[in-house]
């Protein structure tokens, strides 16, 4: 078959099975959702396995790949006819291009021509329930990259890791349930594009779902405002692009130490809400020095080397018997933020009523 025949097959099968795919991705809620580090794991195991500049999980919705997780790689969508996946769609089997340059199906395409400039592609295609394929596992690099069993194996086995986490049914948590009330563009619509989580508004939205809850179910919750210290000296000395860089890797910390049932959203330019679900303020305790320990060994890369970068959180826990609104709740967090910046920052206070 030739390529454009090949094109041609994989837009009537898309265009098919785009009803079904979409359907799939309903029922596991998974579409247009925020960072999860559980395949944030996935993709960095991926990346280092198979030593490769990048890796990622990505869904299918109609013409386009949506990246649920991507490392080494600043991308969040792509259409499918400019992706490198669609020869191993169209096949719906594992594929390995050791060099891009070799292969007509690829010499072409504008991330082999332009930037980044692929040379190696890895694929594997994820599929739900009733075996349609979903999205994929894949892997890219600058370089050739020879293909052997040992490739084979490992690509086979990372792609089964990320199609299981689609499918497993321990993702009807607590945050699942309130993402599932929500329809696809209106999640797609709350979260941030740089940080990929949720955005300011999706962040006050979930805290209202949670407000709301608790109130029946008279479950203890907290908020957290997580600042990031001197950040603007980041920006300053080094550049915005190295600023953004910060705020990827901080996000992805804090999404790293907290419990999948828990929330997180970029809540201004250097500040995130942390909505902490069934939490003491023991638990708070922990979960904030969890934080302030994952961040502080990060570090950011810059020209010049890297740089080290700290937090300052603020926490308020609710009380059963009191009723206050989303914006009370922030206010409070906001209040312990302050205190802990007076107090000297990289650590955390918990709102009190005698605090001033």
């Amino acid at each position: 078959m030739s390529t454009d025949e090949d094109s041609l097959g994989l837009s009537q099968t898309l265009s098919g099975t785009a009803t079904m795919r979409i359907a799939g991705l309903h029922k596991i809620d998974s579409f247009y959702t925020p960072l999860e580090e559980r395949f944030e794991r996935i993709s960095r195991l991926g990346k280092n396995v198979l030593g490769v500049r990048a890796t990622g999980v990505t869904l299918i919705a109609n013409e386009t790949l949506w990246f649920k997780s991507v490392v080494g790689w600043r991308v969040n969508e792509l259409p499918i006819k400019d992706s490198l996946a669609q020869p191993m769609l169209d096949s719906g089997k594992p594929l390995i291009v050791p060099d891009t340059h070799n292969d007509v199906r690829y010499v072409k395409l504008p991330l082999v021509t332009g930037k980044p400039k692929f040379r190696f592609y890895a694929g594997f295609p994820l599929r739900d329930g009733d075996g349609e394929i979903i999205g994929t596992f894949c892997a890219f690099d600058t370089k050739p990259k020879k293909a052997d069993h040992g490739l084979d194996e490992m690509l086979s086995d990372l792609g089964q890791l990320a199609e299981r986490e689609l499918l497993t049914t321990d993702l009807w948590n607590a945050q699942s349930q309130l993402v599932g009330k929500l329809d696809t563009a209106r999640r797609q619509a709350l979260l941030d594009p740089l940080t990929r989580v949720w955005n300011r508004r999706g962040g006050i939205e979930m805290l209202e779902m949670v407000l709301q809850e608790s109130s029946s179910s008279r479950e203890q919750f907290a908020v957290c405002l997580v600042d990031i210290d001197h950040f603007k000296e980041i920006n300053d000395e080094h550049g915005h692009g190295t600023g953004d860089q910060a705020l990827r890797k901080i996000a992805a910390s804090i999404t790293a130490s907290v419990r999948p049932e828990d929330v997180v959203s970029r809540h201004g330019g250097d500040e995130f809400l942390v909505i902490l679900r069934d939490a003491t303020p023991s638990v708070c305790k922990l979960v904030a020095e969890r934080i302030c320990g994952r961040i502080e060994e990060t570090r950011v890369r810059t020209d010049d080397g890297s740089v080290a970068v700290t937090v300052s959180l603020g926490v308020a826990v609710s009380d059963p018997g009191e009723t206050l609104s989303a914006e009370q709740f922030v206010e409070r967090a906001d209040k312990a933020l302050y205190q802990t910046k007076r107090q000297g920052r990289n650590a955390a206070t918990i709102w009190q009523d005698d605090a001033s």
